[in-house]
């Protein structure tokens, strides 16, 4: 019979064989751990090993419960999060924030208590179920009962390609949230680097948000990544933070363009900044990205939460009139602090 351990998890103890997956052992014992892909995609079952061993599923001290093995008595907890609970919403806005780029508004019943920076599961009522991060909206202040999403339009997608024709305003909607542990920390005294890819936006932007109110003197360096100039959707929200007096916004453009100097190109990791120990890094995308981004973090001792992904922008507006206000402030403006309010 092999050797049994002993887990302690939070205020909770349960046992399990050497060579089990700690998710498996939690879930034999009747413990709840949070969990959603079973994959080591999401995140949603990390843990903090605070003694002992696993083996495999291993980021620095933080451990993919769903991949990891016990090799150990361990010790291990998890920062506390809203519940996850699932309600009946409706669609209550489609808009088109670029030619791949739909924002979704959905009404909720009650408010949503989540963290910025998690995610929620989605069933628009005939179609499968997709995950999409919550976020802030680009203009204005939120509203508790709304729930505000930006997706990405595949072609071949079965849900996104949907949008606007089979899913319209009214359309039911099953909602499951909020999952995921790549939220934003609070009380974090050191610098702040956000990294978002596409629709990976979302989140960084709600996390932007919080940390700015939280402390509207925080340091922040915002790089953000489209495919095209018009797939820049995040223009008007990227003024609002740029107003703050230490926030450095670096637009990165994969495609060729001559609009400005300003906005750049290459990858990401070409133009992150030198990372500390005291600085702690979100990023938000495709695979990748966040996965270049997470191994320097690791390699300089940062801290690094992230999520990978397998105000509204004028649809009339060309890439050059939605080039021209990001322009004018990377280039020189700085004003007085917009005001945010405060997320629900």
């Amino acid at each position: 019979m092999g050797k049994i351990c002993k887990i302690q998890y939070n205020r909770e103890t349960f046992y399990a064989n050497v060579g089990d997956i700690l998710l498996d052992g939690a879930i034999n014992s009747g413990v709840d751990l949070p969990h959603d892909c079973r994959s080591g995609i999401c995140g949603s079952c990390k843990v903090t090993v605070v003694d002992g061993k696993l083996f495999g599923g291993m980021e620095g001290d933080m451990a993919h419960a769903c991949q990891a093995r016990v090799v150990s008595d361990l010790k291990i907890i998890t920062e506390p999060v809203p519940d996850t609970v699932t309600m009946n919403c409706e669609v209550g806005d489609l808009v088109r924030l670029a030619p791949d780029v739909v924002g979704v508004t959905l009404e909720m019943p009650k408010p949503l208590r989540f963290f910025p920076g998690q995610y929620a599961k989605v069933q628009y009522r005939g179609f499968p179920t997709r995950c999409y991060s919550p976020t802030y909206p680009m203009v204005g202040a939120p509203d508790s009962h709304l729930l505000y999403l930006h997706i990405r339009i595949l072609k071949d997608g079965l849900v996104s390609s949907a949008l606007g024709r089979d899913i319209q305003v009214g359309h039911r909607v099953k909602l499951t949230a909020p999952l995921g542990t790549a939220f934003f920390r609070q009380k974090h005294r050191g610098r702040m680097i956000l990294v978002a890819s596409g629709t990976g936006f979302a989140p960084m932007w709600a996390i932007a948000v919080a940390a700015i109110t939280e402390n509207p003197k925080r340091e922040i360096v915002f790089i953000v990544v489209s495919r095209t100039l018009q797939s820049f959707y995040m223009h008007q929200a990227l003024c609002r933070l740029a107003r703050f007096p230490n926030v450095k916004i670096i637009p990165i453009v994969s495609e060729p363009q001559n609009v400005s100097p300003a906005i750049r190109s290459g990858r990401p990791t070409e133009h992150m900044p030198e990372l500390t120990p005291n600085d702690i890094v979100y990023t938000c995308g495709a695979p990748a990205m966040t996965e270049a981004i997470a191994k320097m973090s690791r390699a300089a001792g940062a801290k690094c939460h992230c999520d990978p992904f397998v105000s509204s922008a004028q649809p009339s507006e060309t890439s050059g009139g939605l080039m021209d206000r990001l322009v004018g402030w990377l280039d020189s403006q700085r004003g007085r602090p917009a005001m945010f309010q405060p997320a629900e």
